[in-house]
């Protein structure tokens, strides 16, 4: 797990979506790819999602070498018996409870629960989890990790839900605290080309990195 939370910390965004078609799917994450991207949750969020997944788990190894595919909105543990039986590099839940901690500490699996209020950000501190994804973040504020970091100051922090897809505003979030971004629809637009997404990302991934 600490490997995952350094190669988040390094590409500061996670983009994060969802696709009914497998060709869809597979050609965003070659555009993401092309644009440096090494990390992505796939989201389970339709009919599709496992069957799509395990696909572009088989074929990830050959076709992008050294890309981490996490899938995200997992909500109980025969979702994350499914997912680790794909070989989901990680698994994301937008909850967190005792019941989804434990069982991926025993069946080894690397999982980033989300987390809203200090009490769950415990939860997941106390079950030796030390990194949760703050859902969701428009509701909460960019000052809220800052707030509650100094209580937890060995938790990681990675805010998703309603971030613009734009430097100045993941640079707020970065600079509040957080150890990178979660980005669906704002940076994954259904009117993108994959050129435009490719050239999106790598402006992102460069600006972010002089910064």
């Amino acid at each position: 797990m600490n490997a995952i939370i350094r190669k988040i910390k390094e590409q500061k965004i996670i983009p994060l979506f969802y696709h009914e078609s497998f060709e869809v799917s597979k050609n965003t994450i070659k555009a993401l790819y092309d644009g440096g991207i090494r990390i992505i949750e796939y989201t389970n969020r339709g009919g599709k999602a496992l069957e799509n997944f395990t696909r572009l788990k088989e074929i990830s190894s050959t076709e992008f070498p050294g890309l981490l595919l996490g899938i995200g909105t997992v909500k109980n543990t025969k979702e994350m018996d499914d997912y680790a039986a794909a070989k989901a590099d990680f698994i994301i839940t937008p909850v967190i409870s005792e019941e989804l901690a434990e069982h991926a500490a025993e069946k080894n699996i690397s999982l980033i629960p989300g987390c809203f209020t200090p009490s769950e950000v415990n939860s997941a501190y106390q079950n030796g989890l030390r990194l949760v994804k703050v859902f969701p973040a428009d509701a909460l504020g960019k000052n809220y990790i800052k707030s509650i970091q100094p209580v937890f100051p060995e938790m990681n922090f990675m805010p998703t839900g309603g971030i613009s897809a734009d430097f100045d505003d993941i640079t707020d979030w970065l600079e509040g605290g957080a150890i990178a971004v979660g980005l669906g629809s704002s940076l994954i637009k259904t009117d993108f080309t994959a050129g435009q997404l490719t050239e999106k990302v790598q402006n992102l991934l460069q600006q972010l990195n002089q910064n």
